[in-house]
This record gives structure tokens, C-alpha cells and sequence, in this order.
């Protein structure tokens, strides 16, 4: 006797593994929009969010506790429509743009806000733009309303 009647059996070995939506958290002052429209985009998709934040270098194990309790608010806030929605949260030290085009190698989409600008090859480019520029997944860029 099969242990999955065979309509449940066929929706199991039929599960395709749908990519992250990952909202790309830095110090721009959007990241409760970035992070709203990440879990948008995410149920729309059928995917799960990864938050990500990117935190700078040198801070101090009390300012990194602080910064991520703060991502944690910002994602269960963003979450509280769509409590379902499978999510992950991380931190990561570096530097915006390329962290967030690294980590997002085998994203669908990467949410990130309009405002960071970042020193790169010595000049100053905003992260957005960065990502747009760089990241092998689709980017959609949130800014202010």
C-alpha cells in the first residue's frame, strides 16, 4: 500500500525549487520598503525571502548585535501580512554592492533600495545602480514613495 495517495505522491516528486527573493538590506533608510517589497515579491514568486544585510567593518559585537536585532524588526514587521511566507535572515560585513552581487548568484530577484551610495573604483556609485549593473538575477529597485 503506498504511503501518499497518488495525487499527494505526484505533487511531491513534481516540487520544483522556485530561487530566493533576496532583500538587500544596507544603511539607506528604506529597508523597511526594501523589505516589504521583497515579501511581495516572494509570495507573487512562490519563493522564499532571504533577508540579507550587509553591515560595514569594524563594528563592535554590541553595535553587530544591535544592527541585526534592528533587520530582525524591520523583516517581522514587513512579514506580519504574509506570516507563511518561508524567510531566512543573515548578516554579512562588506561592502554593498559586491557583497549583495556575490550573495545573490542564485537569486531570482534581489529588492534593494535607491539611496546607498557606495565608493567603488573610486568613484561614487549608487548600489542600485551597482547591482543592476553586475547581479546574474533580476533587480528591483525600491525608493521613497
Amino acid at each position: 500500500m503506498p504511503l501518499y495517495p497518488d495525487h499527494a505522491r505526484s505533487r511531491i516528486l513534481h516540487k520544483v525549487h522556485v530561487p530566493d527573493v533576496v532583500a538587500g538590506l544596507v544603511h539607506d533608510g528604506l529597508a523597511p520598503l526594501v523589505a516589504l517589497a521583497a515579501v511581495r515579491e516572494a509570495v507573487r514568486r512562490g519563493s522564499r525571502v532571504r533577508f540579507l544585510q550587509v553591515l560595514p567593518a569594524g563594528l563592535s559585537d554590541e553595535d553587530h548585535a544591535g544592527v541585526e536585532a534592528a533587520l530582525f524588526s524591520i523583516a517581522i514587521k514587513a512579514l506580519h501580512a504574509q506570516p507563511r511566507v518561508p524567510c531566512t535572515f543573515e548578516s554579512v560585513v562588506g561592502t554593498p554592492g559586491t557583497t549583495l552581487v556575490e550573495e545573490t548568484r542564485h537569486a531570482a530577484l534581489l529588492v534593494v533600495g535607491h539611496n546607498a551610495p557606495e565608493s567603488h573604483a573610486k568613484s561614487q556609485v549608487a548600489v542600485a545602480e551597482y547591482c543592476q549593473e553586475h547581479c546574474s538575477c533580476e533587480v528591483l529597485v525600491v525608493t521613497t514613495p
